[in-house]
């Protein structure tokens, strides 16, 4: 085949898996290349053959399938599509799982399970699609600053995207030789937020200890949200986000009703958030979180300053915040958001059907089902309120409790020798429990017990008989 059909068709599959790809670094199992592109699961190279031969220009030689899916495999192997298991959206395999019993059904039977997978997966193409634009627009501001730092709110006029999520939890100490004993134990826990800036490729990560931690809902998110832009924004004056269908964490009134306060507090002009399809919701916080895990898996962790350097050397991307090591140490601190913001603002009707808000200066929130649905619009100010710009009352971390305190004393501690003062203190310099306490030994059966004498050997007593043992029934030998 000529060199410049060979590149024509390198080009098209580059460009379609542009549009369609997820970027994943490090993040799926047996695929470890950093610049993986993965189709979703649905996207079969037959799918993309067909898409190719009907693309090509009239006396443009094409590939045959063999040979289209030689040059795939050769020349971008860091494309594929993704394995059925990580794709984790119950529509889907519901609708497949209906497709395939509608086998012997009527062709109506059919049609209907087609259509109704079909028009699922158009709505998720759709909604990524608007997701990569909206990455694509931010990308062409040409006056972004390389770092991400405090610039003042609303100091350059444009607009920039922002993704946020939470990771799974990590624990530490954490020893790719791990030890035996300790595999059965709970070491001790480390949150994982964080937010990306597509535009410029940074992301940081907020690293949460268990001794500050406050929860993962509303509170905690907003409060992590709100130190981002304050000490780490780009100084845009139009903010666009992106976040996962998590009710509990992102999508929420508190949530809503803290971006509307941002607007009217002067701190942005407006302020877009979008919600990606429940089971599709694979973005650029978890490429992000893929780099750390994969460092993370070979690298000794002993405490929360080892896993963030673990943290910022996993790539120039990735950039660590830690919220504290203690009540007495709080970097970041919770907001008791979701009581000072219901004073002001209503809460937000059929939030969890909706996936697209826009919010504005006047007020006023535009809720969307979905980007290009149309609009209803509530006034989400209550009658009468003036806004301020004083912020809520702190939360204090109740730190760790005495149980868990004694626990890592007693069972985590040898492991980490280096930072056992730090990791694993002992509980009972803080007024905590004993870090060895005494357990009442079972008493015996009363059959067992000793009885008291006089004797002046208070440890003798009547020695207990032991009782007699049963005797076996004979048995009757039967009649003839």
């Amino acid at each position: 085949m000529p060199y410049g059909d060979i590149k024509l068709l390198v080009e098209f599959i580059s460009n379609y898996a542009e549009v369609h790809a997820i970027s994943l670094p490090g993040r799926t199992p047996q695929h470890w290349n950093s610049n993986l592109r993965l189709l979703p699961t649905n996207c079969t190279k037959k799918k993309v053959y067909d898409l190719y031969v009907a693309s090509a220009s009239p006396g443009q030689k094409t590939a045959g399938l063999s040979l289209f899916r030689r040059l795939w495999k050769t020349l971008l192997p860091f494309i594929s599509t993704m394995r059925p298991a990580t794709d984790l959206c119950w529509t889907c395999q519901e609708g497949a799982s209906k497709v395939a019993k509608a086998s012997n059904h009527p062709e109506e039977t059919k049609s209907a399970a087609l259509k109704a997978m079909e028009e699922h997966l158009v709505r998720v193409t759709t909604e990524r699609s608007y997701l990569n634009e909206v990455i694509k627009r931010a990308k062409g501001n040409v006056d972004l600053p390389p770092t991400l730092g405090p610039n003042g709110n609303c100091s350059r006029d444009f607009m920039m995207h922002y993704s946020f999520d939470f990771a799974q939890q990590v624990h530490y100490p954490c020893d790719p030789l791990q030890p035996g004993p300790i595999f059965f134990k709970t070491p001790r826990k480390c949150g994982l937020f964080g937010v990306c800036c597509e535009a410029i490729s940074r992301q940081v990560n907020f690293l949460i200890d268990e001794a500050v931690n406050c929860g993962k809902g509303a509170n905690c998110v907003v409060s992590l949200i709100h130190h981002f832009f304050e000490h780490f924004s780009l100084g845009e004056t139009n903010l666009h986000l992106h976040a996962d269908n998590c009710s509990g964490q992102n999508k929420n009134s508190a949530m809503m009703q803290y971006l509307m306060w941002r607007v009217l507090t002067g701190r942005h002009k407006s302020i877009i958030i979008s919600f990606l399809i429940a089971g599709h919701t694979k973005f650029s916080p978890d490429g992000c979180f893929g780099l750390i895990k994969r460092l993370y898996r070979r690298t000794k962790v002993n405490s929360l300053a080892c896993f963030e350097k673990v943290v910022n050397e996993s790539s120039v991307v990735n950039t660590a915040q830690i919220v504290g090591t203690g009540p007495e140490d709080v970097r970041v601190p919770t907001y008791d958001w979701a009581s000072y913001l219901e004073q002001c603002f209503r809460k937000v009707k059929s939030i969890k059907s909706l996936l697209f808000q826009i919010l504005d200066c006047s007020g006023d929130i535009h809720l969307l089902e979905y980007s290009d649905s149309q609009p209803s619009v509530q006034h989400l100010l209550k009658p009468g309120v003036t806004i301020s710009n004083t912020l809520p009352q702190i939360i204090r971390p109740s730190g760790l409790n005495p149980v868990r305190k004694n626990y890592l004393y007693r069972e985590i501690r040898p492991f980490v020798e280096p930072f056992k003062d730090v990791v694993a203190p002992e509980p009972h310099t803080n007024g905590d429990v004993p870090s060895h306490p005494v357990r009442p030994a079972a008493l015996p059966p009363a059959s067992c017990m000793p009885v008291p004498s006089s004797s002046p050997n208070p440890g003798a007593g009547v020695p207990v008989q032991p009782a007699p043992k049963r005797k076996r029934p004979k048995k009757r030998r039967a009649d003839p």
